[in-house]
């Protein structure tokens, strides 16, 4: 008899590492970078219990982010580089 000594879950775990179940076992699945937007709404309780399961399950489990750290380099490479440039105003374009 195989016993599983994982803690449960939290109910906001399966947002950011698809495959886990709230309520059971944590198992240590991939975390995939989440948007900035997903990011900006996160209660910062979540994000430090996203910061503990990153560094305790990083590295055994293929395609994890490595490192707590490395998530948020990749968050920070996705940002735009300058705002957006162009038209003073948005209308239809003319036709010539």
């Amino acid at each position: 008899m195989a016993w599983n000594t994982g803690a449960p879950s939290p109910y906001w775990l399966p947002k950011f590492a698809p495959g886990e179940v709230s309520g059971q076992p944590t198992q240590g699945f991939a975390v995939p970078t989440p948007s900035g937007q997903t990011w900006s709404q996160t209660p910062w309780s979540h994000k430090e219990g996203l910061r503990g399961y990153i560094n305790r399950y990083a590295g055994s489990v293929p395609g994890m982010i490595a490192s707590y750290q490395d998530m948020l380099d990749r968050m920070y490479m996705m940002l735009p580089r300058r705002a957006p440039t162009g038209a003073a105003r948005w209308g239809t374009a003319r036709q010539w």
